[in-house]
Order: structure tokens, then sequence, then C-alpha cells
């Protein structure tokens, strides 16, 4: 930060601390869509990030008067919002997927029961911003993309905390352990025990870039999965799969693995409004935050528009040329939540 801003950030300060709301909104909200971030990165939903969040605000307007200005206040608001994720995590469910809960499921005993007790890992819902960077574009994207969310939520909340601060906010040994109010040491082992625990994909040091939009193969992709699926043509639905690709569902609890079940499950149950057959599907390619994800409607019969279903995201194999892994948020209000219609005629 320049002198000039850390003179205005002074004023702001001092007039905050004499109760002035709007100084103290002016401190904030420059942070806040960071700070959301982080929130989200420690506890896997949007809903409870924003609910964090408030309560770290709020406990920043409490404290102010201890805030000596030692260090920038963007580095004070991290240190309350990492405490407050951290007390937060203590009260709640460790947010999962339904790999986490079992082995998969066979397509002849149906989908099971939807499970809205259970507590899911959430996309992000929220356009990132632009950067004249691609590189730090890359590294955004890559830190709010679904798998690198759910694989945080298999550490312990300060092994979290410092694989964040560190690997994603670029903070030093010193600043993490100030946060997290311990040593260096602490702070520095938390780090490579949560290294260590994640796998070299999603814990490496530097993410891997991708693309702003859809590059030229993952685009041929999802136009093929497009067509496929709104042509109901269950054999090209299916030879996009890897041999073992996986699908599950949120809120159903199962999941379900390997090409020819996920034929025997696509032909087999009626959730989507109807077996695949052309007319009844429309689906929207997009690429929200890294991830490839697409926007499914459906509807009843063969005419009137169609209904918001599910937002599926779609791992693709390393090579490029398989679908490995659906993931199918089925919500329709997430949709609409997302920025797509709320019907297609």
């Amino acid at each position: 930060m320049s002198a000039d801003g850390f003179a205005g950030e002074a004023t702001l300060v001092l007039a905050a601390t004499g109760g002035d709301q709007e100084a103290f909104r002016g401190l904030v909200e420059p942070l806040r869509r960071e700070l959301h971030l982080f929130c989200y990165r420690m506890l896997g939903s949007v809903e409870d990030a924003e609910d964090v969040l408030q309560e770290a605000c709020f406990k920043a307007w409490r404290a102010l008067a201890a805030y000596d200005q030692r260090s920038s206040f963007r580095t004070w608001m991290y240190r309350i919002t990492t405490n407050a994720s951290l007390d937060a995590l203590r009260s709640r469910r460790r947010r999962v997927l339904p790999r986490d809960l079992g082995g998969p499921r066979d397509p002849a005993l149906g989908l099971g029961e939807q499970r809205h007790d259970i507590a899911w890992v959430e996309p992000y819902p929220h356009p990132l911003a632009a950067s004249h960077d691609p590189h730090a574009v890359a590294e955004l994207r890559q830190s709010v993309r679904l798998a690198f969310i759910h694989a945080l939520q298999t550490l312990p909340p300060r092994q979290r905390a410092a694989l964040i601060l560190r690997d994603v906010l670029d903070w030093s040994a010193a600043e993490t352990a100030r946060a997290l109010g311990t040593s260096v040491a602490a702070a520095n082992s938390a780090l490579q025990r949560a290294r260590a625990a994640l796998s070299t994909d999603t814990g490496r040091r530097t993410p891997v870039p991708r693309p702003a939009g859809l590059d030229r193969n993952t685009a041929e992709v999802a136009a093929r999965y497009v067509a496929a699926w709104e042509a109901g043509d269950m054999d090209a639905i299916v030879s996009m799969l890897a041999e073992d690709a996986i699908q599950s569902m949120p809120p159903w609890a199962a999941w379900y693995t390997g090409r020819e079940t996920l034929r025997a499950l696509y032909s087999g149950y009626t959730v989507w409004g109807g077996h695949p057959g052309p007319g009844v599907f429309r689906i929207i390619p997009a690429s929200l935050n890294g991830d490839l994800v697409f926007a499914e409607y459906c509807r009843d019969g063969s005419e009137g528009p169609y209904h918001p279903l599910a937002l599926t995201v779609a791992r693709l194999s390393p090579d490029g040329g398989w679908i490995a892994e659906k993931l199918s948020f089925v919500d329709g209000g997430l949709l609409t939540r997302l920025g797509f219609p709320a019907t297609l005629d």
C-alpha cells in the first residue's frame, strides 16, 4: 500500500473508532469479496461463508479500538476472519460429497432417499473478478474449483487455514502464525501436514493455470455432451464416459461408478422428468470459476418450457478425452442464482 493509501486508511480507522459506521464500511467493503472467498474455502458453503463474514465484521467493529495499526487493516481483518471461521467450524459438521459417505450403489436399487440433513459441499456461485494478469486469474479460479474446495474440507480446520493463508494467499510463515495465534514452527508444521494430506493435484504450491473460458478440446467435449443429451442418444452419452467414470447427485447420497453402470442408471430412472430422449433436455455449457459445468433443464412431455433441473460439474480425464466424473447438484434454484435463465423455450 502506498503512503497515501496508509494515510487514507488511518483517517478511516480514526473515524470508525469514533463510531463512524460509514468509515468502517469504507474499510471493509473493498475487502468483502476476498474475505468471503476465504470463508468459503474454509467452510465449503456460500451461506456459511456469509454468516461467518458477518460475524467477523461485527467482531471487528467491536474490537476496533484495540487495532494498533502496526499491520494493515486487511491483515487485521484476515486475523479476525480466520478466527471466526475456526470458531464456526467447531460447531459445524464437515461439508461432504456422496463419495465421502461409503461405497458406490447398484443402480438396480434406485437412487434411494434425498438427504437434506447432510451438509453438502457447494459450488461458488459468484463469477470471480477479472484481472489484467492471466496467471493471477488462473490461480484464483483454481483456488475455488470444486475439487480443491472438497479436498480442503478433509483437512483439520487449523491445517486448512494454514494452507489457504500460505499457499493461496501467499502469506509469510510469520503472518500465518499471527493469524492462527500460534508459533511459526507450529504454523509451518500445520502447513506441512496439510500439504502431505492433499494429493499432488490439489496440494501443489502453484496451481495449474486454466483458461478463462473453455479451451478448444473442452469446448468440443461440451458440444458433444450437449448434443448427446438433447438428442437422448444413450450410446453417444455413454461413449463419452471414462471406463471408471463416476456420477453423484446431491442431495442423493448415492454415487455410481463404471461406464456400463451409468448406462443402466441413465436408462432406468425418471428423476430427470423422463428417460433420456429427444426433446426432454436442454443444456447450456459454461465455465464456472475454472470448472466445466452444464446448466441442465428438462420439461414434462413434448411441449412447454424447459425448467431448471441441475448444475453438473464435469471433470475430464487427464488427457481431456473422456468425462471422468459428473457431480450434479440437483437444485434448480442454483441455476437462477448463477444467472442462468429461469426457463428455456
